[in-house]
C-alpha cells in the first residue's frame, strides 16, 4: 500500500515537477557550476519542459491531473551528460517539440493552413542544423490527414511553404558568406550519402542506454494500445500521430547510429507522452514494484554515465 501511495504521489502530486526540476538542476551543473554552456543548456531544457507541461495541459494527454510528462522529460534528459552543454544537438528536438505543440491545434480547427505552415516551418528550421529531421515532414503530413483529419489542399501547400521558408531566408546569408555555404553543403552531402553502417564496429555500451529507452517506449506504447479505449477519441488521435512519427525516427537511428547526440533527444520527445501516460495510468498488482524497478534502473544508468564507467566496463 505504501508503494502504491508513493507512485500516486509521484504521478499526481503538483510537487513532483518542482522537486524533479531542483534535483535535475543540481545534477545538471555538477561538473562545473561556473560553466556558462551548462547554464545555457539548463535554460533550454527549462524552456522545453515548460512547453511539455503546456502540451499536456492544453491537449489533455493524460486524462487525470498530472505533471508526469514533464517529470519524465526532465528525468530522461538528465541521464545523458553529453546533452547538458548548450550546443546545436538539442535544436532538432526543440524544433520537433514546438512543431507537435503547434500541429495538435489542427484537430477540429476550421482553417488549418496557418497551423500546418508553422508546424512545418519549425521542422525545417531545425533541419538547418540536422538535415535528417526533414524525414518527419511527409509522416507529419500523412498524420495531419489520417489522424488529425485536417489536411486540405491549402494546408498541404501551406506546409510546403513553411518548410521552404527557412531555406529561403538562409540562402542570402550563404551567398554572402561562401565559407558558411561550403560548410552547409558539406553537411548536407554527408547526410545524403548514406553508407550501410557497420553496426558490428559499434561498442556494446553504445546501445545500452538507447536500448533501455527504446524498451521503455515499447512497453509504454503497448500499454497505450491496450488501454486506448479509456481515452477520448481526440487524445487517441494525438497518440496515434506520435506513434507514426516513430517510423522516421527509427529510420534516422538505423541510418546514422553514431548520431546519438541528435536522435536521443528526438526519441525522448517522442516517447515522453507514452511513458507519462503509462506510469500515471497503468494498473496492476506488480505495477508499483515495476515503477520502483524503473526508478532504480534509470538512476543507476544515469550514475554510470556520470561516472564515465562505460569505457571501464568495456575494457574489462
Amino acid at each position: 500500500m505504501h508503494e502504491q501511495k508513493f507512485r500516486n504521489r509521484v504521478s499526481q502530486s503538483l510537487a513532483s515537477l518542482p522537486i524533479t526540476a531542483l534535483l535535475v538542476s543540481v545534477v545538471w551543473m555538477l561538473p562545473d557550476v561556473s560553466n556558462l554552456y551548462l547554464w545555457g543548456g539548463l535554460g533550454v531544457m527549462a524552456a522545453m519542459t515548460l512547453i511539455v507541461a503546456e502540451w499536456n495541459n492544453q491537449f489533455q494527454l493524460i486524462r487525470i491531473r498530472s505533471r508526469m510528462n514533464s517529470v519524465v522529460f526532465l528525468t530522461l534528459m538528465a541521464l545523458f551528460p553529453n546533452l547538458h552543454v548548450l550546443n546545436w544537438a538539442v535544436v532538432p528536438a526543440a524544433a520537433l517539440l514546438v512543431s507537435y505543440f503547434v500541429l495538435f491545434r489542427a484537430y477540429g480547427a476550421y482553417q488549418v493552413q496557418g497551423i500546418v505552415f508553422h508546424a512545418m516551418f519549425f521542422i525545417s528550421l531545425g533541419s538547418l542544423s540536422y538535415p535528417p529531421l526533414l524525414l518527419f515532414v511527409p509522416f507529419l503530413l500523412i498524420s495531419t490527414y489520417a489522424q488529425l483529419r485536417a489536411l486540405t489542399l491549402r494546408a498541404f501547400f501551406g506546409g510546403l511553404l513553411g518548410g521552404l521558408l527557412p531555406y529561403w531566408l538562409y540562402a542570402p546569408y550563404l551567398v554572402w558568406q561562401p565559407e558558411a555555404g561550403q560548410k552547409f553543403f558539406a553537411l548536407w552531402r554527408d547526410y545524403l550519402i548514406v553508407d550501410i553502417p557497420d553496426y558490428a564496429a559499434l561498442p556494446p555500451h553504445h546501445w545500452v542506454a538507447p536500448g533501455l529507452l527504446i524498451f521503455l517506449a515499447l512497453v509504454s506504447l503497448l500499454h497505450f494500445l491496450r488501454t486506448a479505449y479509456n481515452d477520448k477519441i481526440r487524445t487517441r488521435q494525438y497518440f496515434y500521430l506520435l506513434l507514426v512519427q516513430f517510423l522516421p525516427l527509427l529510420l534516422i537511428m538505423a541510418a546514422y547510429p553514431t548520431d546519438d547526440a541528435h536522435w536521443i533527444p528526438l526519441l525522448i520527445v517522442n516517447m515522453t507522452p507514452f511513458v507519462g501516460h503509462y506510469f500515471t495510468l497503468a494498473r496492476g498488482r506488480l505495477m508499483n514494484l515495476w515503477f520502483w524497478c524503473w526508478l532504480v534502473l534509470l538512476v543507476a544508468l544515469g550514475g554510470i554515465q556520470y561516472l564515465d564507467l562505460w569505457r571501464f566496463f568495456y575494457n574489462i
